[in-house]
């Protein structure tokens, strides 16, 4: 299962191609479980952190405080589908292999 993810700013104002690519950071949950409130607190502290700082580099000089927190949410929010995401791939995963060893 992908342990670590992008965040990249998105939001409505207009940003290019290039802006958005620089405005772009690893996020890294391979540490922590997130079953455990203390780990998830831990992960949401870095995704609405990350997505702070990609918003803020992507467009420094015309973001204001609505925009920001658009930006970020936005990020936040796509950054979770991405997890889930990659963890719904992981137990599909899983499952087929439990329904190849039942085959077997």
């Amino acid at each position: 299962m992908l342990r670590t993810l992008t965040i990249t700013a998105v939001f409505a104002l207009c940003v290019t191609a290039a802006q958005a690519e620089d405005a772009s950071t690893m996020v890294s949950y391979a540490d922590l479980d997130l079953s455990k409130p203390v780990d998830a607190r831990t992960l949401a502290a870095r995704l609405q952190d990350a997505a702070t700082a990609v918003c803020l580099k992507a467009n420094p000089d015309n973001l204001g405080a609505t925009a920001l927190e658009s930006c970020v949410d936005m990020s936040v929010h796509l950054a979770m589908a991405r997890i889930e995401s990659d963890m719904d791939q992981a137990v599909r995963y899983k499952l087929s292999n439990v329904r190849t060893a039942m085959r077997d």
